[in-house]
């Protein structure tokens, strides 16, 4: 596994790790932003893929986000890192947020994605998602970071996984608090304020690579009927249904995770390499 920081055009930095060797394969973190929320999945991929991960604009190792932030501005970080390291074209996996810039990446850069998973994502935020983010935002700015992410933890995580984690949960909580940084509420508000701005829609039967449409049926951030709307609306696209495990379903769930995205992924690869 290696480490490096690239220094982005306008100035900005992005924190990432490699693991394993072979055909690129890039996973994009939710809205946390964090590489290390792919820690687990990464380790499963990296015998057949060249796994990058990386620490989104203003949070983890990366340089502060200094003002308002887009979908389309993450994107051009990720196309940054994507020069850095010399991939002209990846697999891609996008989860959530991560999600709304892969799609962003595909219409944007279509020669750069070979195969695209969109995990627990959507293309425009419904009625629905609006409220829920409204909430978040206001959650955040009447009662700060810290109540913020003890709410959100009963959001994406599933409640039956939850029940027989709270322990791990409540670490988490505790970790985050102690790297807190007086930047970080700011952080994520303009990052949901970019999750409220995306939309893709329109523009979904451009996208030319094939695509894997991933969500469990229990998700209650980003509710299954959006990833069915993106399904429905990119040509190539085919939709896999997990019975459950909420928002982080690669959690709660990761043998079902893993069989529905490792296979799509492998499938894209020489018949040597896919061979186990």
């Amino acid at each position: 596994m290696n480490t490096g920081l690239v220094s982005l055009p306008d100035g900005g930095a992005l924190a990432y790790t490699v693991r394993g060797e072979g055909p690129a394969l890039v996973l994009i973190s939710g809205l946390g932003g964090l590489a290390s929320f792919w820690n687990a999945f990464a380790e499963v991929c990296a015998p057949y893929f060249r796994v990058v991960t990386y620490d989104h604009r203003g949070v983890g190792g990366s340089s502060a986000l200094e003002g308002p932030t887009s979908i389309a501005a993450m994107r051009e970080d990720l196309i940054g890192l994507l020069d850095h390291l010399g991939i002209a074209r990846a697999a891609i996996l996008g989860h959530s947020t991560g999600g709304a810039i892969a799609q962003d990446l595909a219409l944007a850069q279509p020669e750069r994605v070979s195969r695209l998973v969109l995990s627990a994502t959507f293309a425009r935020p419904c009625a629905y998602m609006r409220r829920l983010f409204a909430g978040r935002i206001e959650l955040l700015d009447q009662l700060g970071i810290d109540a913020y992410r003890r709410h959100a933890v009963t959001l994406l995580n599933a409640p039956y996984w939850l029940d027989v984690n709270d322990a791990v949960v409540e670490a988490e909580l505790q970790a985050a608090a102690a790297r807190s940084k007086p930047t970080d509420a700011a952080v994520v508000r303009e990052r949901m304020l970019a999750v409220l701005g995306h939309d893709a829609q329109d523009r979904l039967a451009q996208i030319v690579a094939p695509v894997r449409v991933v969500v469990a049926a229990d998700d209650i951030v980003t509710p299954a009927y959006l990833s069915q709307r993106l399904a429905d609306a990119i040509p190539r696209a085919e939709l896999r249904l997990l019975p459950r495990g909420g928002h982080y379903a690669m959690r709660a769930e990761p043998a079902l995770y893993r069989e529905a995205v490792l296979d799509f992924l492998r499938g894209g690869l020489p018949a040597a390499e896919t061979r186990t």
